[in-house]
């Protein structure tokens, strides 16, 4: 199961080490439910030592204005805490997972 983030739990990600992947989505948002799988199918790809969640932007607003969030989907890629890269819309599972591959060298 792919862990929900919101302002009270992301600080682990803000501040941890290693590399973060975070999709924000909202339950009203079509393009997000029609390529959810797609990034769990990624999730699954991903080496152990890297951490995956979603963020709710309905439940977590002060986050989605924090990094610019404005148009869903978007993933975030963090490495040590900060942001690496930002995936815009729907995309292939391999996207992600090459992200992933480019943050980790």
């Amino acid at each position: 199961m792919i862990p929900d983030y919101t302002e009270s739990n992301f600080a682990g990600i803000e501040h941890g080490d290693g590399i973060s992947v975070i999709r924000f989505h909202a339950p009203w948002c079509e393009p997000c439910r029609r390529s959810e799988h797609q990034f769990d199918e990624a999730v699954t790809q991903f080496p152990a030592a890297v951490r995956a969640g979603k963020v709710n932007v309905m439940q977590a607003p002060v986050l989605a204005a924090k990094y610019a969030v404005w148009g869903l989907p978007v993933t975030l890629i963090f490495k040590d805490g900060q942001e690496f890269a930002r995936i815009s819309g729907p995309q292939p599972a391999s996207v992600f997972t090459q992200a992933v591959h480019n943050a980790l060298l």
